[in-house]
């Protein structure tokens, strides 16, 4: 992945990287609505897509590394980073998951230079993830226990870029 410094030391996304990237989150969380949370060292969001024909097999999941937080609307200014979000109980965490619980993802956004996930859901209320951190990677959405030659994957990576992993077939469609 290439990455342009910026005057912070952050790489911003590039930009076809990005286009793929968000192709891939809405193919896979559009029109699918949250169902669950698995517990473990990190949490993870389990999305189920119940009416989609051309759905992925597997369990479409996002794992909530870095902080997060539930808005009722999109904020703007757009937080910029893990300083810029309350500190979150895990019991506070659930709750607000809790809160979000079956409602549809209307719509998916990526930050423009910053792989900030924005998930819109019904009635407007947006679940966002923060999309930076030097060391490690703050959200990952995937396919657990899919087909074995479908791999899906996007990973919000250290330093403010973004990885995809798609079938060969779906980025013929939706790359130029």
């Amino acid at each position: 992945m290439r990455a342009t410094p910026l005057a912070d030391n952050r790489a911003t996304m590039n930009s076809s990287d990005r286009a793929t990237a968000l192709a891939v989150l809405r193919h896979l969380v559009e029109g699918a609505q949250v169902d669950g949370v698995r517990f473990g060292p990190v949490l993870q969001l389990l999305i189920t897509n119940h009416s989609k024909k051309s759905a992925v097999k597997g369990q479409v999941y996002i794992n909530l590394e870095s902080r997060w937080e539930i808005f009722d609307a999109l904020p703007q200014p757009l937080p910029n980073g893990e300083h810029e979000f309350r500190e979150l109980t895990r019991d506070e965490e659930l709750w607000l998951l809790c809160s979000i619980r079956e409602a549809q993802i209307d719509r998916v956004d990526l930050g423009g230079e910053t792989p900030h996930l924005m998930l819109v859901l019904e009635g407007g209320r947006v679940l966002f993830l923060n999309g930076h951190h030097d060391q490690y990677e703050p959200w990952q959405c995937g396919v657990a226990l899919g087909d074995r030659d479908e791999r899906w994957l996007v990973v919000a990576c250290p330093g403010g870029d973004v990885a995809v992993w798609a079938p060969p077939t779906f980025r013929t469609i939706t790359t130029p």
